[in-house]
């Protein structure tokens, strides 16, 4: 079987540079080992990402869908053998399991797979990369014929992958330098919350005002640290509703001193590799004077009339002079109030007001440019 690794050698290398590539690589591997299709995911905190061929594509959906991830036993029982090779389900399990496990039971052998030849490879992201081709359950397991020629294969997979991680980070190292020209202190966030990048501006607050931490990227003020790990694990479970994303950062006299951002990135394929999941923006608040009422709107996802209210407080306008003004009940107002409260991460009228006067974007965004 040595001819398998010389057949594919080269569509391995393109691509890592063309992530596009990936699917058709893992549907031509899969039939030379007389397997239905194959794919590739993430193992980390959170949602994954994957590829998979056009054969194996909607049973993947399917499992990431139905949350069978968190529950993935292959996968723990794979991390736990930590071998450096291919390993087949019957290396990892006894056959009275295959018949019990639930992945296998209730997903797998429902669809008419669950026979897999699989390895871990981990990437410059901090996470691990799990490449697998899948048999169906009337072809059986796979020979070690095909494991060991797998395995002849595996380094040009792993340099490939590790190719793709890096043009992935080069992306994110492009992204927050881009920030960086508006002015904006910038960090690129993994899934885990691990910072993968940062430019400039953002580099001058570490470790003064942020922190990379060994898990993920911290803030030195605990407050906000706390609402920003409850962002990061509401953003890998898929959830932005609700969720505070915008959250002040005070200084030691306890008075805001700027405003961080975590902005969630929509991926494509690339994703895979870069594993770019959030930008965590800080925003200082050097000066005084308060914001309009779209600054407001765009900085902490307010709506609207929650950003004329906030706005309106800001200039000094109490509750029931906006109710009057905006012709709208007191408790209309109170209820917008416990709204933007819950968006900007403060508890009280007054913090909200030291925080909204402190807000001050960068010239070149106030103007457009």
């Amino acid at each position: 079987m040595a001819e398998l690794s010389e057949q594919f050698i080269d569509q391995i290398y393109e691509a890592s540079f063309i992530p596009e590539k990936w699917p058709i690589l893992l549907g031509g591997l899969a039939q030379a080992v007389e397997g239905m299709g194959g794919y590739l995911f993430t193992i980390s905190r959170g949602a994954s990402a994957y590829l998979a061929s056009d054969a194996v594509a909607p049973h993947v959906e399917a499992f990431m869908r139905e949350g069978w991830m968190t529950v993935n036993a292959r996968a723990a029982r794979a991390e736990a053998l930590a071998y450096p090779g291919f390993i087949t389900d019957l290396d990892a399990f006894t056959e009275r399991e295959l018949e019990t496990e639930p992945i296998y039971r209730d997903f797998l052998h429902p669809r008419g797979i669950g026979w897999a030849a699989g390895t871990h490879i981990p990437i410059p992201t901090g996470d691990v990369l799990s490449f697998n081709l899948e048999r169906t359950t009337a072809r059986g397991p796979f020979e070690r014929g095909y494991v060991d020629a797998l395995d002849r294969m595996r380094p040009h997979l792993a340099r490939a992958a590790m190719v793709s991680a890096r043009i992935g980070l080069e992306k994110a190292r492009a992204g927050a330098d881009a920030l960086d020209a508006l002015g904006m202190p910038a960090a690129v966030l993994g899934a885990r919350g691990q910072l993968l990048a940062c430019n400039g501006l953002m580099d001058t607050l570490i470790p003064a005002v942020v922190k990379d931490g060994s898990s993920r990227a911290q803030i030195v003020d605990k407050k906000a640290d706390a609402l920003l790990e409850n962002a990061l694990t509401a953003l890998a479970g898929g959830t932005r509703r609700g969720v505070v994303q915008s959250f002040p950062i005070t200084g030691e006299d306890g008075k805001p001193t700027s405003v961080a951002h975590l902005l969630p990135v929509r991926g494509s394929a690339h994703d895979l590799f870069s594993r770019m999941h959030s930008i965590l923006v800080v925003m200082p608040l050097p000066g005084p004077g308060a914001p309009p009422a779209k600054v407001l709107q765009a900085l902490f996802d307010l709506t609207p009339s929650e950003a004329r209210i906030a706005s309106a407080l800001a200039d000094g306008s109490t509750i029931d002079a906006i109710s009057a003004d905006f012709g709208i009940a007191r408790e209309t107002v109170r209820s917008h109030l416990r709204s933007i409260f819950a968006k900007s991460g403060v508890s009280k009228q007054s913090s909200l007001v030291r925080l909204l006067l402190g807000v001050t974007l960068p010239r070149g965004l106030l103007n457009g440019h």
